[in-house]
């Protein structure tokens, strides 16, 4: 990960993409496993891919709509973002209107929300 001018890295964890939705559209090739990042500016998650580490998707907090813990005895990091703002090379979501869904399981859901929700302007 590459930190912009001024940013700074907040959180790190493996993580797992459980949902990627939009639209009744679930996007598998942005599921799985990979690294998550928040910093001051964004939410990044990265996956190593034949030993070349590789942006899945990334979108600035500021974007974050919602931010909340779901789940009863599994808690994971729910987020609603408009997809214009994700950026992604496996998907040009510029274009696109409405926003994704996406479930994340942490080891620390509470930690990212109260995160992101104070980055975010949600918090």
């Amino acid at each position: 990960m590459i930190l912009k001018s001024g940013e700074e890295k907040r959180r790190q964890d493996e993580a797992i993409i459980k949902e990627f939705e939009w639209d009744e559209h679930s996007e598998e090739s942005l599921q799985g496993k990979g690294n998550l990042f928040v910093t001051t500016q964004r939410l990044i998650l990265e996956r190593t891919l034949e030993d070349k580490t590789v942006t899945v998707f990334e979108f600035p907090l500021k974007a974050v709509t919602r931010v909340s813990r779901k789940g009863i005895f599994k808690k994971v990091l729910s987020l609603e973002v408009p997809l214009r703002e994700i950026s992604s090379k496996e998907i040009d979501f510029s274009t696109k209107k409405g926003f994704a869904h996406l479930t994340i399981k942490v080891d620390n859901p509470k930690g990212y929300v109260d995160e992101i929700g104070y980055r975010s302007g949600r918090g």
